[in-house]
């Protein structure tokens, strides 16, 4: 929290120790500095102790007063980001902050006067300009952590996001965010894929894992070897590309690849593996050996199931340019790499398995989730009941 003295500060022939303490940060996340004087080092750091009871003690100028910008700004780098929370969440936030928050009216008000009616005019703002019901719930969520937390600290007497509802269209449904377009690949298609992966690129194993298992694209590839036992996968991890801020300049940021948990607890699971995937894990491990036998001691020890050329993680960003140039040569529309999950489920469904264990194996937090496949659940249905026809013979 606090810088130790690194030099006397002189002013006007006079000698002083100087010491610093970051006390929140301006809305672009730079931090901000109190400075403390002292004849002495150790006087020096008296008074910055001193300061620091006094805000301990409720003498410091309350959140209350400031802008909802001011605050919420110094209460995502000072708190939540130290709060334990994964990086990705972090990221979430900060970009909900600044691009709702920051530079909006609603930013401009002071915290203690910001009432339910002027969120609500807000979000029915964002609503008339398009913004949809997932984005605007985001947003709400943010600020409901933030009004909790002013809250509790004495900040503002009541929540004012409480009691706040947001509409939606009738179409809008609460599913995975990832799961809003349904696109899955025909059979014809799938073969037509399937014919143009080579045995000799990573790029088959990986779309051949996806399409056997349903499995998330961050969750393949933070696949281990030791995930596979008894011919079944173990999910209980996912990796992705998070923005990642410098502790000493917060305006600076890199992305950087992190494994984190998976996006909701039902999401740890175990899918079986059908025996089609054997033979093609196989020659997988043999193509790995062949990659590290290649580049040699510049090979990263790893017991990645799906590692890059060089033993690490496999970028998002390069795998879809491979999966984007694999599907024009095979001739296929353009659809996202998470197509290959519905199209697994998709088939499920039409071999008459259950939601539920569909539900399941997709790790999906409800079955309702799961009844975004609901135009093969029709037909199924249909399918289904005919066995009432045997009834009375």
């Amino acid at each position: 929290m606090a810088n130790k003295p690194k030099k006397n500060f002189e002013v006007n022939g006079y000698s002083y120790f100087k010491t610093s303490l970051t006390i929140g940060h301006d809305v672009n996340g730079k931090a901000i500095k109190k400075l403390f004087y002292g004849t002495s080092k150790s006087d020096a750091e008296k008074k910055k102790r001193e300061y620091i009871k006094n805000m301990e003690s409720g003498l410091k100028p309350k959140l209350g007063s400031q802008s909802l910008s001011q605050a919420m700004n110094t209460w995502l780098w000072d708190t939540e980001r130290n709060s334990g929370s994964k990086s990705s969440t972090f990221e979430r936030y900060e970009g909900i902050f600044r691009n709702y928050i920051k530079n909006c009216k609603l930013g401009l008000i002071a915290v203690s006067e910001i009432e339910n009616a002027a969120i609500q005019k807000y979000y029915n703002e964002l609503k008339s300009e398009g913004k949809s019901y997932s984005q605007i719930s985001n947003l709400h969520k943010l600020l409901n952590k933030f009004f909790g937390y002013a809250e509790m600290s004495g900040y503002v007497i009541k929540n004012p996001c409480k009691g706040l509802k947001i509409t939606k269209d009738d179409e809008e449904e609460l599913i995975d965010d990832e799961d809003e377009v349904v696109e899955t690949f025909t059979k014809e298609e799938t073969k037509k894929i399937t014919n143009n992966l080579s045995k000799d690129s990573k790029i088959r194993y990986i779309i051949m894992f996806a399409l056997f298992t349903g499995i998330r694209q961050g969750e393949l590839l933070a696949l281990n070897k030791t995930d596979i036992q008894n011919d079944t996968v173990r999910i209980n991890k996912t990796v992705k590309t998070v923005k990642v801020f410098d502790d000493k300049d917060n305006t600076k940021s890199n992305y950087e690849i992190k494994v984190t948990k998976p996006k909701t607890k039902t999401s740890n699971r175990e899918v079986p593996i059908p025996d089609i995937l054997k033979a093609e894990l196989k020659r997988l491990e043999i193509l790995v050996a062949k990659e590290k036998l290649k580049l040699g001691e510049a090979y990263t020890e790893n017991e990645l199931l799906f590692p890059s050329e060089m033993g690490t993680y496999i970028d998002a960003k390069n795998l879809r340019r491979s999966w984007e140039r694999l599907l024009n040569k095979a001739g296929v529309q353009k659809k996202k790499f998470h197509a290959l999950r519905h199209t697994y489920a998709t088939r499920l469904f039409e071999n008459n398995t259950s939601i539920l264990t569909v539900s399941r194996l997709l790790g999906h937090s409800s079955i309702k989730t799961t009844e975004i496949y609901t135009h093969v659940l029709e037909d199924v249905k249909k399918e289904e009941v005919q066995c009432l026809n045997d009834m009375l013979k």
